[in-house]
């Protein structure tokens, strides 16, 4: 056992992947690029969001100054030549603003027609995405278009004279200082990120390294093991360490008495082993003296005891317990607790349904089987009555002849008799309808398949609609 401990002076040469410290920082330089990556993209995203927040803000404030300006005369839109914000009146400025006029009488309500824009935005006539969303007064919406953000804003404006005028204002902004200081602010987090990990990962093997010099430690003890006569580790380690130090301790003591007893296993083995190999050698003796054939078969019979003795001897030697583990059995799991759990949960979810649940199960009636397989089997077959019935579902269990049948029905449309046998196979669904992926029924299948059961697909009698039984054996 020294020797097989002295082989981990070995260790020493096995490659990075296969030490402590390399696997940890092999684990770091994999999962903090990861956490790394996630941060910045959170921070960038939020900053974006920021950003976001603060162009729709500015464009809030141009909609203000816009409408601080506009008036309505006759049923006529009139804005001042020059507005309190002066990059109107400058060419592609990167501010722009378009109001638009819907005509009452049209009958096509997304016919707007432009009445005024401002001076920044003449030459971007056609180049500039307006909305066509339909008229909702007093709506504001902030869009992101390739090139400009785009505020919307739909009102319907009365004049002195009590006219309604339908205006859409229009305001849009470049993208180009947005991503700007995108662009700057993603560099310098990306660069701030990456002299972070690589601080943390000098940390971390600065830490790694402190925190394993117990286990060098250890490896030392260990190798020093075999010049100790007492063959035990002695000496203080962490509280993480000793419960190893001290199995290994124990390990080693029993090692120590298992040799002692190997050792006088082996030595009664030979003591036994004397008598009758000194008869078996007295015997061949004598039969190279041609000694008559009554001798010899004597000496036969004396010889087949003596190796039948022998045979004993190494059997009751070396003989081992056989240990015997008993087989483990399911618990029985009541049923109707099972169900009304189930049909309570479903009551909540399909709440708008207003779902009557039908039970008729004994309260004594159980099945070994384990819980969290009889949830699955029982809450996929109700949830979906739920899902297909109209309004009740019903849940019977009896118990006839050794079997145990589970019956789960609703009021609704039923399955066609060409998808009853399809129905039950991974990914296939009668309404598709309804959102799912059609394996509900396949895991049903499989769980009762796996306590030896069936399942089948009719009609219920009782409620109109889809039925599915299930039979599984007691045995």
């Amino acid at each position: 056992m020294v020797k097989a401990i002295g082989l981990s002076t070995s260790t020493k040469s096995r490659g990075f992947s296969k030490s402590l410290q390399g696997r940890f920082i092999l684990a770091s330089l994999l999962c903090l690029p990861l956490f790394i990556g996630a941060s910045g993209l959170l921070l960038e995203n939020a900053f974006k969001d920021n950003l976001l927040a603060a162009e729709d803000n500015q464009l809030q404030t141009q909609l203000y100054i816009l409408l601080g300006s506009a008036e309505v005369q006759s049923g006529q839109l009139w804005l001042p030549e020059q507005l309190p914000e002066p990059r109107y009146a400058v060419m592609n400025s990167g501010l722009y603003a378009i109001i638009a006029v819907l005509d009452p009488s049209d009958p096509n309500p997304a016919n707007w027609q432009s009445r005024w824009r401002s001076t920044s935005a003449r030459l971007l006539q056609g180049n500039i995405e307006e909305s066509s969303a339909d008229f909702q007064a007093s709506q504001q919406t902030f869009a992101h278009l390739k090139r400009f953000f785009r505020l919307t804003f739909d009102v319907i404006w009365e004049d002195s004279q009590g006219l309604s005028l339908p205006l859409r204002f229009q305001i849009y902004h470049s993208r180009d200082n947005y991503k700007i200081q995108l662009k700057r602010y993603r560099q310098q987090l990306w660069y701030g990120l990456s002299f972070l990990a690589m601080g943390l990962l000098i940390i971390q093997v600065l830490i790694m390294h402190w925190g394993l010099k117990p286990l060098k430690k250890l490896v030392r003890d260990i190798q020093q093991l075999a010049g100790q006569p007492s063959r035990q580790l002695l000496g203080n380690y962490p509280a993480e360490i000793a419960p190893v130090t001290d199995s290994l301790n124990l390990v080693l003591s029993n090692e120590q008495q298992q040799r002692e007893r190997y050792q006088n296993t082996l030595n009664d083995l030979a003591h036994s082993l004397k008598t009758p190999l000194a008869v078996l050698q007295g015997e061949l003796q004598q039969r190279g003296k041609h000694q008559p054939q009554e001798a010899d078969e004597a000496s036969n019979a004396i010889a087949a005891e003596q190796v039948e003795r022998m045979t004993t001897i190494i059997r009751h030697q070396l003989q081992r317990a056989v240990l015997q583990t008993n087989k483990k059995l399911h618990t029985a799991q009541k049923i109707r607790p099972t169900v009304e759990r189930l049909c309570n949960a479903m009551s909540k979810v399909y709440r708008e349904k207003e779902i009557v649940f039908l039970i008729d199960i004994a309260e004594d009636c159980s099945y070994s089987i384990e819980s969290q397989d009889l949830f699955e089997l029982l809450g996929n077959l109700i949830e979906n009555a739920c899902k297909y019935g109209d309004g009740k579902v019903s849940v019977a269990a009896d118990e006839e002849l050794g079997l145990l049948t589970i019956r789960v029905g609703d009021n609704g449309n039923g399955i066609a008799a060409d998808k009853k046998s399809s129905i039950l196979e991974r990914g296939t669904r009668a309404d598709t309808a309804k959102p799912g992926q059609g394996i509900g029924l396949a895991i049903t299948t499989d769980i009762v398949s796996a306590y030896g059961g069936s399942i089948s697909v009719g009609k219920s009698e009782q409620l109109g609609g889809a039925q599915f039984q299930i039979v599984l054996p007691r045995e």
